[in-house]
Parts: structure tokens; C-alpha cells; sequence
């Protein structure tokens, strides 16, 4: 079902604090989501799978989703994804399988933008686009950090260790010689 182009005021105001939309005059956040589709979620729903092929987004609403991997037969929660943000934004810039699986956590909805129809109005798709590579590199800045200090830990882990197998040695070395 396509959302109707007489949009109420206070939506668009809304949908114009999605960082997503931001610089979208009304008149653009009006006929781009005119392309858009309402996507209602039941608890539990998957979104879609990892590896699938993916040529949608979407932007939250209502409810909330989890983003997660199946990594060695372990779940592991990469994200939770509340009204305001988007999650499948991949899909539109990459030509690649969906990287994790996405399922509704409680009843949700969902705008569904396809790439096709972002694409096909380039005047839209530019801001958005730029919107989406400017949230993609502080989610790349966040995972770089996020990277740097699960080594630092690592590496600090690693020196108490070889601190620890020291003493144990010098105190073995004691004990020896004290026997």
C-alpha cells in the first residue's frame, strides 16, 4: 500500500528530524515518500535473512527490530533499531547479499523504500544518499574505535599474562632452590 501524497503537516515535520531526510524540503520528504510502502512487522517476523539479496531499506516508525548474526551456531545482537532510524541501508549502495538478519522485536512498522524507486528520482536520492554515507562513516568511526579498544584490552591482557607466567617462574625458581 503506497502512502498518500497529502501527507498531515506534523508527519513531514517529523520525518524531516530523521537524519536520514534531513535537507529534504517538504516538497522532497513529500514525494519521497510518496515511493515509499508501508511494511507491518509481528513480533518475531524476520525482515529478511543474512545472504539474501537485498534491494530494499527501511525506515523504523513504529516498534522495534534486532539486527543479528548466526556466527559458529551463536546468535550475536549487532544492533536494535528504533523509530527514527533505518536498517537495509547497504542494499541501496552495494550490490552484496544482506550482511545480517533483521527481525521485529515487538508489532512494528516500517517505511520501505525500494532502490529502484530512490533511484529513479536522483534529485531525492542525492541528499539521501549523502545523509546515509555521512551515518555510514560514523558507524564506520564508532566500529574503528570500538576495534582499537577490544585491542588495547587484548594487548593489556596479553602483558598481565606474560607478567603472571614471570612471577609463577621466579617464585618456582624460589621454590627450587629453597627445597
Amino acid at each position: 500500500m503506497n502512502i498518500p501524497p497529502n501527507f498531515d503537516h506534523l508527519f513531514l515535520r517529523v520525518l524531516s528530524e530523521i537524519d536520514l531526510f534531513r535537507h529534504l524540503d517538504r516538497s522532497q520528504a513529500g514525494a519521497l515518500l510518496s515511493e515509499a510502502t508501508k511494511a507491518v512487522f509481528h513480533t518475531g517476523e524476520v525482515v529478511y535473512f543474512e545472504g539474501e539479496e537485498g534491494e530494499s531499506m527501511y525506515v523504523v516508525v513504529q516498534g522495534a527490530f534486532e539486527v543479528y548474526r548466526v556466527s559458529n551456531g551463536e546468535h550475536a545482537e549487532l544492533a536494535h533499531v528504533l523509530p527514527g532510524e533505518h536498517f537495509g541501508e547497504i542494499a541501496l549502495i552495494a550490490n552484496q547479499p544482506r550482511s545480517a538478519t533483521v527481525r521485529a522485536l515487538q508489532p512494528s512498522v516500517a517505511l520501505r523504500f525500494t532502490k529502484s524507486a530512490l533511484l529513479a528520482r536522483p534529485d531525492l536520492a542525492a541528499p539521501v544518499l549523502k545523509n546515509m554515507a555521512r551515518m555510514l562513516a560514523r558507524r564506520l568511526s564508532s566500529a574503528d574505535d570500538e576495534i582499537i579498544l577490544h585491542r588495547n584490552r587484548a594487548r593489556e591482557a596479553e602483558a598481565a599474562k606474560e607478567k603472571m607466567e614471570l612471577e609463577i617462574a621466579r617464585t618456582r625458581s624460589r621454590v627450587r632452590r629453597m627445597g
